[in-house]
């Protein structure tokens, strides 16, 4: 089939793997790359690398904007960066709107929102995944840090304003607000095609300047390591932790549960907590940071995955991966994003978040071998389905009929 659309500009904050939305940045690139187009990947900073073979690669920045020299050049900036709207302008010069994309992923950290200036100014299309929260609150995570718990606050209201919710300081917390100002104003000039990653975002993005009550959700794809090869259900042993270890991500939440029932725990990531952890819960395994490899090694090994992030995960995969390579189920806070593919009590078990006896009670349910077997069962029913909707095929064929649509 023809395609109008031959080239595409992938916007991201960074020229590799820093986090979710670089990582499907550069999955998104890759993924077009293949399949014939042409792609330049427009980065605010990074070292690139052999992954960026075959697409043409523009770094605007040294550093993300605050670890800018000048902490006052970083923050003005972070507000709208000239050379960034520069930069891109000149990029864009090269390409005729009438078959050319642009698809942000993220512009926060390092290129700033004059991205959308430039896109609007050169009379361009584009598309743009919202990983986080930012089109709509300050710090980005309807959360507020200090407190380490969800905020239900309308953003950028008087309470709002008035609350010290960031994880620096409350002139951070004013700074992002005039930041969110500037970058929607700049966003509606562009006025890009909104891309939800489930109905979960959209539930807290609802309503937004740019909402047309017809959301389009673009699952972020998955490319899964190794094959599924599951470890027989009785051989099984144990819980997994995967994630930063910060409060926000609640790991010491695991380590009560998996003291207070006598059960094995093992916990894969680093972070600023990871010493204190070890510290307070010598019964528990502590991997440190693991590869690829290695979580799956530890997918297959234990009976069930535990999420126990405070904040509102938008789209974490480790489920999925879980899922897909070991067969193992999920228990995930009802705050979370996976509970848009995890069915409480089918394929896994939401628990309340930060609630300790929630989170015991549904460890408890998992440990009785009917419910196990049954929700490990229903697992392997729906993997051939989930398995396609997050493959890389799938997602292809979403985002390109995406790019063309924006044409009809």
């Amino acid at each position: 089939m023809s395609r109008r659309v031959k080239n595409v500009v992938v916007l991201s904050d960074i020229a590799g793997v820093g986090g979710g939305a670089s990582k499907i940045a550069l999955l998104t690139a890759e993924i077009l790359r293949d399949r014939g187009y042409n792609v330049v990947f427009f980065a605010g900073f990074g070292d690139g690398g052999e992954q960026f073979d075959g697409m043409r690669l523009e770094v605007v920045h040294e550093k993300p904007f605050l670890e800018s020299d000048s902490k006052m050049r970083g923050a003005f900036e972070g507000l709208h960066s000239k050379k960034t709207y520069m930069k891109l302008r000149g990029v864009l010069s090269e390409y005729s709107c009438d078959d050319t994309v642009l698809h942000a992923h993220g512009w926060t950290h390092a290129l700033s929102s004059s991205i959308f200036d430039a896109i609007a100014d050169a009379g361009f299309k584009s598309i743009c995944t919202l990983h986080e929260y930012f089109l709509s609150c300050p710090n980005g995570g309807f959360f507020d840090y200090g407190k380490n718990e969800i905020c239900k606050l309308k953003p950028c209201s008087v309470r709002c304003l008035l609350r010290n919710c960031d994880k620096r300081s409350y002139s951070q917390k004013l700074y992002r607000v005039c930041r969110l100002v500037r970058q929607n104003r700049s966003i509606k000039r562009a006025n890009p095609k909104l891309c939800y990653l489930s109905p979960f975002t959209y539930s807290w993005l609802k309503g937004n300047f740019l909402d047309d009550g017809d959301p389009c959700f673009l699952p972020n794809p998955i490319d899964s390591q190794g094959e599924y090869r599951p470890t027989p259900i009785g051989l099984r042993n144990g819980y997994l932790f995967v994630g930063r270890m910060d409060p926000e991500k609640n790991p010491e939440l695991f380590c009560e549960a998996m003291t207070r029932l006598g059960i094995e725990g093992t916990l894969c990531g680093d972070g600023p907590m990871v010493q204190e952890l070890r510290e307070r819960y010598p019964n528990l395994t502590f991997m440190g940071w693991c590869d690829k490899d290695e979580l799956v090694s530890q997918f297959r090994a234990k009976k069930a995955l535990i999420l126990t992030s405070s904040w509102l995960e938008a789209s974490p995969l480790a489920c999925l991966e879980a899922m897909f390579s070991g067969g193992i189920p999920s228990i995930v806070p009802d705050t979370c994003g996976a509970t848009s593919y995890i069915e409480d009590g089918v394929n896994g078990l939401w628990f309340e978040n930060g609630n300790l006896d929630s989170l015991c009670s549904a460890i408890q349910k998992i440990e009785h071998e009917d419910f196990y077997e049954s929700v490990c069962s229903q697992i392997e029913e729906c993997m051939p389905s989930l398995r396609d909707d997050r493959s890389l095929e799938t997602y292809a064929e979403r985002v390109t009929d995406l790019y063309e649509a924006l044409y009809e």
